[in-house]
């Protein structure tokens, strides 16, 4: 099962833009930070990170890697970590399915799901949050599996831990865990129960407990309040982007989608009412789901943060609805219908979105540009994923150079956001606080490549600003600039 998953997250990359690829803003802000950890700089109280640092301790050694070689070994390592960390969560889901009570059929074809479906696929083969997170949540469900077991004590500790451990992921996080301590206590095991919050506690202190000792407002103000003061979504504006067919699929790929969900909840509740070994799988995937509609910002890869719960439950309803022979009949009609939906959704999507080679991907940089900025003591840049292609990253770590890691996320900090006369938030192009740090941040150092001009939304005062240096190079899509001296 790890072979499987780990062979169809490695060719997502091989057969785009290699190891090294421009493919996430994020996954260049995550290696990044990793980075500059190695380098003594510490999140909150040096740079910008909104999420727990559970993913900065994973991605440094990585970035040490890199540190001795190149910024491109450093991210090719990180890169093939994170997919084994996918295909481990594979694998996971046989062990819990197993302890669930699953036989080795349905377990397997839980494990396959997981391994094979496509949103996964596309979420785990790089620096992401999800593949760590479901990776621990997986690890937590093995030790609550192993509870009434001789080691009850040592399981619930370590079930806690593992919980704990993805909550220094991402906040998301505490909802499996609360869903998994209802259970302890509908279960009347309270001892269990608070072995394991006194193991998630003691894993969310060990990994946060230095960074929040260090920074501990501008911890809390970036991981909690920032996050919440992003983008507000909806109801609405969740199910809506499901329907909006994304390019590279299919206009008739949304109705499968639905036509999935529905045959899921379907079978959901029908297992559910036969064996006690779904419902907890399904109240996972509940919860998950609302998290998903109640999240203050929403992107496709975020579904992977369901794929363990949707996996345990193909695995524990198989079992469920194929467990008394008189219910084939039912059981059957299900189990056709949903693998021949299943199998055209993947079908009709996975040329498109797993192995096409997408344009402008690589970070392999032209060696005009790259060699430009060779003897350059300070690159600046509004990526750190374009740092990382020019093998700039480290060496300006290393150099002191000013670096924000994730400048986007700089933009929900309290002291950018600016209201009009109207009350309303100003635009990030007309904001006049935000346009004066962020020039005088690119400004900081010695040249400057952007990239993401309409995300950050530079305005023409700051453009104007940036190309009054010099050019350094340019390959038809990227231009260096020198930094204009003043004075």
């Amino acid at each position: 099962m790890f072979a499987v998953a780990f062979v169809l997250r490695l060719l997502v990359p091989l057969t785009g833009g290699g190891l090294v690829g421009n493919y996430s803003y994020d996954a260049g802000v995550y290696y990044a930070a990793g980075a500059a950890l190695v380098h003594g700089r510490l999140p909150y109280a040096d740079f910008t990170l909104l999420h727990p640092p559970g993913v900065v301790l994973a991605v440094a050694p990585a970035a040490w890697v890199g540190r001795l070689t190149s910024d491109h070994v450093g991210f090719a390592v990180a890169v093939i970590e994170f997919i084994a960390l996918g295909a481990a969560s594979a694998a996971l889901v046989v062990v819990v399915a197993r302890g669930l009570g699953a036989g080795w059929r349905a377990a397997t074809a839980g494990g396959l799901f997981y391994a094979m479906w496509f949103l996964s696929v596309r979420a785990e083969y790089l620096t992401r949050l999800e593949p760590l997170g479901n990776f621990l949540v997986l690890c937590g469900l093995v030790a609550y599996t192993r509870i009434d077991g001789p080691h009850a004590r040592r399981s619930a500790l370590l079930c806690g831990a593992a919980f704990g451990a993805a909550c220094s992921v991402k906040i998301w996080y505490a909802v499996p865990l609360a869903v998994v301590l209802c259970f302890m206590g509908a279960r009347r095991r309270p001892r269990e129960m608070g072995r394991t919050v006194l193991g998630a506690v003691g894993a969310v202190v060990l990994i946060c407990g230095p960074f929040f000792a260090l920074a501990p407002s501008s911890m809390w103000r970036m991981v909690v309040v920032e996050q919440l003061g992003r983008n507000k979504s909806n109801v609405s504006r969740a199910l809506g982007l499901l329907h909006r067919v994304p390019v590279g699929l299919s206009w008739w790929t949304p109705y499968l989608f639905a036509a999935v969900f529905v045959l899921a909840v379907v079978v959901l509740v029908i297992a559910a009412r036969r064996a006690p070994a779904v419902r907890l799988p399904a109240a996972l995937l509940l919860a998950g789901v609302g998290v998903l509609v109640a999240a203050p910002s929403w992107f496709l890869f975020y579904t992977d943060y369901l794929t363990p719960a949707a996996a345990l439950c193909v695995a524990t309803a198989a079992t469920a609805l194929g467990a008394r022979r008189e219910t084939g009949l039912v059981a059957r009609p299900f189990a056709i219908a949903g693998v021949l939906v299943v199998v055209l959704a993947l079908v009709g999507s996975a040329k498109s979105l797993w192995y096409k080679r997408p344009k402008n991907r690589s970070l392999q940089f032209s060696g005009q540009l790259a060699s430009a900025v060779t003897r350059v003591p300070c690159v600046m840049s509004d990526s750190p994923t374009v740092l990382i292609g020019l093998n700039a990253l480290d060496r300006d770590l290393a150099n002191g150079c000013p670096n924000w890691v994730d400048v986007t996320g700089r933009t929900y900090a309290p002291d950018m956001r600016v209201r009009g006369p109207d009350g309303r938030l100003l635009s990030r192009p007309a904001n006049p606080r935000w346009q004066g740090a962020l020039r005088d941040y690119l400004l900081s150092g010695d040249a400057i490549i952007v990239t993401r001009a309409n995300e950050e939304g530079l305005s023409p005062t700051t453009w104007d600003a940036i190309r009054a240096g010099r050019v350094l190079a340019r390959d038809g899509t990227h231009v260096i600039y020198a930094v204009p001296r003043r004075g």
